[in-house]
């Protein structure tokens, strides 16, 4: 295969919550060595990009460069940098510090909210939801970082940062702008990051990874170590062009 971009997902694909995938560290080494660019592209916000390259490294052995690394609390950041936004945040620190790399100042009184920013958090209180949702109806702009319903995880899929945004959103009756993956916010960030040849997109799941490569004109690997345990399971719509069952298997599928 003519060396390309490929831009692999994180939880479910490299990791699972942390945990490492086997054989993934090697398939990265090796995908790098066959002349391929990795990027790294993660709908989860609650890790700051420079904690990701730790992350990474310490899951897999195979150490990214920060600028490699794209997260949607970057791309939620992205769409309100420059407005001298103050905003109200529902996730985690990851989230906040990612805001502030991007010169936006965070409160904790939703009264002073000109944006609502929501991640994944899982230290969520009824508090926190209440504040934004009065954030919200202030007239604060709401931005969701991602709509995944869920994550997964060594014990199975839990909440994801969709479901926050869901009640946030329900109770307000204002729908989100989404700036994570298949969102045009990610995608451009991404686009614009992708070097010559072909571009894969390597993921876990259908409604976000699959639709993203599909939404660009680009390639799809499915890997069954994540949301997805089968492609059965995978929409008509968003079908990939190759199916493995780990990241592992990536290398040796691209030299044939």
């Amino acid at each position: 295969m003519t060396p390309g971009t490929v831009i692999c997902d994180l939880d479910g694909v490299v990791f699972v919550d942390g945990d490492p995938i086997s054989g993934a560290g090697d398939a990265l080494h090796a995908l790098e060595a066959q002349g391929h660019g990795l990027l790294f592209v993660t709908n989860n916000a609650t890790t700051h990009r420079s904690d990701l390259v730790a992350k990474i490294e310490g899951a897999s052995g195979y150490r990214p460069a920060l600028e490699s690394i794209f997260s949607s609390a970057m791309a939620g950041a992205s769409l309100i940098a420059g407005d001298n936004s103050t905003a109200f945040v529902v996730g985690e620190a990851g989230l906040v510090a990612t805001l502030g790399d991007y010169g936006i100042e965070v409160s904790q009184r939703w009264e002073e909210a000109e944006a609502v920013v929501v991640g994944l958090d899982r230290a969520l209180t009824y508090d926190r939801i209440k504040d934004a949702v009065l954030a919200v109806a202030n007239g604060a702009r709401f931005v969701a970082t991602n709509v995944d319903s869920t994550y997964p995880t060594p014990q199975g899929l839990w909440p994801g940062g969709g479901a926050i945004v869901a009640a946030i959103e329900k109770a307000s009756g204002v729908e989100p702008e989404v700036a994570g993956k298949p969102y045009a916010p990610m995608r451009q960030m991404v686009r614009e990051a992708v070097g010559p040849g072909p571009v894969w997109m390597v993921g876990d799941r259908p409604d976000t990874d699959l639709a993203m490569a599909k939404l660009e004109g680009w390639q799809s690997v499915l890997v069954l170590t994540g949301v997805v345990a089968s492609a059965d399971d995978v929409p008509a719509e968003f079908a990939p062009d190759l199916v493995l069952k780990s990241l592992a298997e990536v290398p040796a599928a691209f030299r044939s």
